[in-house]
């Protein structure tokens, strides 16, 4: 294109249309070239762009100019000068958006120079994003090969971050390969620092997400590592050219046989000197490994304490002491910051982890106290020990005589093992108090635990729900004799009430149970006016119940304290005697035969029921319906006299048990309406 002559603008009357036509010039020249090589522009001269903005500056100027005459506003010429005017404000915009076109087109073709590296692409394509991104003219949108630029660019972009791609896994290979029963993971790292550092480089400016990397060396490298036995071989000297590093596993690994936390860090800490090679060092604020760090740190850390450290944390005091876990991972962690492996948020994870490996070392212990307990609890044992009556002295009954008793093989071996945990309690002051609320906590699993696991032996077997009221009584024993240990902490006065309530609870459902079956066999002990005689059906009620009372006497009088099983078992029996008297003072008439009926009855029962106690005179004191039933015998047995004599105006004997109304009904009751029974009525007052 030929050289555009300057324009001269000391009179711009008479040069606004040499302007004018230098514009349509152009005008036409630019849609030219615009409509023959819009794609690529290959036509065009240099010399064009410079002639452009010298015109835009000459257009400028002859605006400014023009604004300042002072002209008629009413004239022709004023007219004619504002068009003019517009005219050139349009061809300055015309050659705007040209410039703009052919300076995205000449970077678009500074792409292809040979010698530009990653990171020049990048900033060539970056320019050119932004020059596109800046919509300086909304026309600019509206062009049909406007849009061919922007598809160009992405085109060019995605061919860039390819590029990147390709030329990073060349550099650091990262394969796997799985078997049938093992795995082998193999990265080899290329000593090419150079190109590693422009692909490097050049893949941070780009944003590019290394999720990939992480996800492998996660779940390839760094979880077999922690959890299974690996052959790991790390080898960076053979080979001048790359570094090695190689790992196989089993696929399924017993939990027997992890690796111990020794093991693991000096794995994982080998890795990591290795990866160093393609740590690219970016700026003193940024590298590879600060990138990896904050996209993978936080789940390497929870891996590596939840699968490895949080097994190892020993389990005993003697293994704590003889530990060198909390400053094996302080230092791990210190190794970790030296590498740069460090993303800002999780870099003091595994050093508080560290200082908290003394705490969580308390909680598995009282927890690993807690399973021992648990399984002592679970033991079904139906073997029973004799407890002394100096070993179930209670405080504040110290003067009540107590005798032994019994309980089970389990409890006492619970017991033994209370005293071991708190004797551990008191020689390592630290724990003192985690031990000691594990105690709490093994307590109330036994009243939880014990009565679900058996419940049906504690309901339905006598023996077995006394032995439970023993155990419960026996552990209560325990926490006051330890008073002066335990008195700090205000939950074992609760637990001590509530042992005593779970072991009566389940002791008194029991007692229940044989009160509602001695009733169900006394259904059978029925008397009526129309009965004529006695039949077996009476008998065999009375003696049903004797025989329940036997067999309850032949499993509760050496289990239950002394106090304990005439309590319960003479209750049972003064509830007997109760319903049975009751029947026969609510006959209307009791005929002779009837009558020695029940005498024959009543002397089975006194018969049999003293022996239920060691001393079978005791039953006279334990049994209040004792004397009344002996009473009910005499009259029964007795005559009108001496009936009459037995009562004496209200002075006999007769008077302890018996009202005067029940008296007087025995007597219409036994004999039949003479002057003599009017009399011995008449007496009774």
């Amino acid at each position: 294109m030929e050289k555009m002559e300057q324009i001269q603008l000391e009179n711009v009357t008479f040069n606004v249309p040499e302007v004018l036509s230098c514009i349509s010039k152009y005008q036409e020249h630019v849609r030219d070239i615009v409509n023959s090589n819009y794609v690529d522009f290959l036509s065009i001269n240099r010399d064009m762009l410079d002639d452009l903005k010298s015109l835009e500056t000459d257009i400028k100027e002859l605006i400014a100019s023009t604004s300042q005459l002072t002209v008629d506003k009413s004239n022709v010429a004023w007219n004619d000068l504002r068009n003019y005017q517009r005219d050139l404000e349009e061809g300055i915009r015309g050659y705007k958006i040209a410039r703009k076109l052919l300076s995205i087109h000449d970077l678009f073709e500074s792409l292809n120079l040979s010698g530009n590296g990653y990171e020049k692409t990048a900033h060539i394509l970056t320019k050119i994003k932004t020059m596109l991104d800046e919509l300086d003219d909304p026309v600019l949108e509206e062009l049909h090969f406007f849009q061919g630029l922007i598809l160009r660019h992405e085109t060019e972009y995605d061919k860039l971050l390819n590029d990147l791609d390709v030329t990073f896994n060349k550099l650091v290979q990262l394969q796997q390969r799985s078997f049938q029963n093992t795995k082998s993971v193999t990265i080899r790292i290329h000593k090419d620092e150079n190109l590693l550092y422009q692909v490097v480089v050049t893949q941070l400016k780009t944003e590019h997400n290394f999720e990939s990397v992480c996800q492998f060396l996660l779940e390839n490298v760094f979880a077999p590592v922690i959890v299974k036995p690996v052959s790991l071989i790390c080898d960076e000297k053979s080979n001048e050219q790359s570094v090695l590093i190689q790992l196989s596993y089993q696929l399924s690994v017993g939990e027997d046989l992890r690796p111990g936390y020794k093991t693991v860090l000096s794995n994982v800490m080998q890795i990591f000197y290795n990866l160093s090679n393609m740590n690219i060092v970016v700026s003193d604020d940024e590298c590879l490994f600060k990138v990896l760090a904050r996209q993978m740190k936080k789940r390497l850390c929870s891996l590596l304490m939840e699968q490895c450290l949080d097994r190892d944390i020993p389990d005993t005091i003697e293994g704590m002491k003889e530990s060198s876990m909390v400053k094996d991972v302080c230092e791990f962690n210190a190794f970790l910051k030296t590498t740069n492996f460090v993303d800002g948020e999780n870099d003091d994870l595994l050093e508080e982890y560290a200082n908290s490996i003394e705490t969580i070392h308390q909680k598995k212990l009282c927890d690993n106290v807690l399973d021992t307990a648990v399984q002592i609890m679970k033991h079904e044992s139906h073997e029973m020990v004799l407890i002394e009556d100096h070993e179930y002295q209670f405080v504040g009954s110290t003067s009540a005589r107590l005798s032994s008793c019994m309980v089970t093989r389990t409890v006492v071996d619970l017991k033994k093992f209370l005293d071991k945990v708190l004797a551990e309690a008191f020689a390592n002051g630290g724990t003192a108090d985690r031990f000691i609320q594990t105690i709490a906590t093994i307590l109330e699993r036994y009243m939880v635990d014990v009565p679900m696991a058996n419940e049906k032996l504690l309901f339905k077997i006598p023996q077995q729900s006394a032995l439970f009221r023993n155990d419960c009584t026996y552990l209560n024993y325990w926490l006051q004799k330890n008073d002066d240990k335990l008195k700090d902490h205000s939950s074992f006065a609760t637990i001590s009430e509530a042992l005593k309530a779970c072991g009566e609870d389940i002791f008194q459902h029991q007692l229940n149970t044989q009160r509602t079956q001695m009733m169900q066999a006394l259904n059978g002990f029925k008397l009526s006016i129309h009965l004529v005689e006695l039949g077996t059906e009476q008998q065999r009620a009375v003696r049903q119940c004797v025989r329940q009372f036997e067999l309850l006497k032949n499993v509760w009088q050496t289990v239950l304290p002394e106090s304990v099983y005439k309590q319960s078992l003479s209750g049972l029996v003064d509830q007997f005697l109760r319903e049975i008297m009751k029947r026969i003072q609510n006959l209307e008439d009791i005929t002779t035969a009837i009558g020695n009926g029940l005498v024959l009855l009543i002397d089975i029962i006194t018969e049999t029921l003293p022996n239920l106690f060691k001393e079978p005179s005791e039953i006279h004191q334990l049994v209040k319906q004792w004397t009344k039933l002996l009473q009910l015998r005499q009259i029964l047995c007795g005559s009108l006299v001496e009936i009459t004599e037995l009562w004496a105006e209200g002075k006999g004997p007769l008077t302890m048990c018996f009202s005067a109304e029940e008296i007087k009904h025995m007597v219409r009751a036994l004999f039949q309406n003479t002057k003599q029974r009017q009399a011995c009525i008449a007496s009774i007052v």
